[in-house]
């Protein structure tokens, strides 16, 4: 294996690894999914379709390198019915080489995958337009490449998910203690008396940031081992500041 493969090989294995271990929000998340595929698969487009079970209709979360009327983010996918229900259907990987009436901003063949987060279909990833042009399909090894992507989409989903909830928890708490330091404060700057309550007694607040972490965790669905692995973490990046 030459020098270029290793280093090629090497970029891959970062961008999957900042997928998983790189704390996201949800749209940051797809973000990273949507780039990674176009690293992965050598095109220039890629599409996080979300479904709306609701309205039976895609809602376009995250793009790269379409742009138009027809896939703007954050707004429904505006597609001829027959390429819609196509899609809405999609069970499987699935190659789309052309529709008869075609949208100006795809670059076809495109190739689809359905993306299920713990056994229910969440959304649609969609890549196309190969670099350097043609309008070859895309060969088995790029199907299974493609395929393979799948399972790191979902863990990233679901990473995010969990990020945006304990991040919203955790916003909610610092408003309680917000709250609890204006009574405290009277007239008293409320940021000077959080930095006076944290100082005073930094054990109090940092035993309710760790029982509030331990209790978003369990709600996220983390076993005891998993909570353990976290603060086995914390323990280890305390070793590592400390060696430094």
């Amino acid at each position: 294996m030459s020098g270029h493969d290793f280093e090629k090989n090497l970029g891959v294995l970062r961008m999957l690894s900042e997928a998983l271990t790189v704390p996201r929000s949800l749209d940051e998340g797809l973000d990273h999914i949507t780039r990674m595929t176009c690293e992965l698969m050598d095109t220039e487009q890629a599409v996080f379709l979300f479904r709306d079970e609701e309205i039976r209709d895609f809602i376009v979360r995250s793009a790269v390198g379409i742009q138009g009327p027809n896939i703007r983010v954050g707004h429904k996918l505006v597609v001829p019915e027959r390429l819609r229900n196509i899609l809405w259907r999609l069970l499987n990987l699935h190659q789309i080489n052309w529709v008869a009436a075609g949208i100006e901003e795809i670059s076809f063949p495109i190739i689809v995958m359905p993306i299920s987060v713990k056994g229910s279909r969440v959304g649609l990833l969609a890549t196309g337009g190969a670099r350097g042009g043609g309008d070859r399909p895309f060969d088995p090894v790029r199907r299974q490449l493609f395929s393979l992507i799948a399972p790191f989409a979902s863990l990233v989903i679901e990473n995010s998910k969990v990020y945006d909830i304990l991040r919203q928890h955790f916003a909610i708490n610092s408003l309680k203690m917000r709250e609890a330091a204006r009574e405290d404060a009277g007239e008293r700057d409320i940021a000077e008396q959080m930095t006076v309550t944290s100082l005073n007694n930094p054990t109090k607040v940092v035993r309710l940031l760790a029982e509030s972490f331990y209790n978003e965790l369990v709600r996220a669905g983390f076993s005891p081992a998993h909570i353990t692995t976290a603060a086995a973490k914390i323990i280890d990046c305390l070793t590592s500041e400390s060696e430094a």
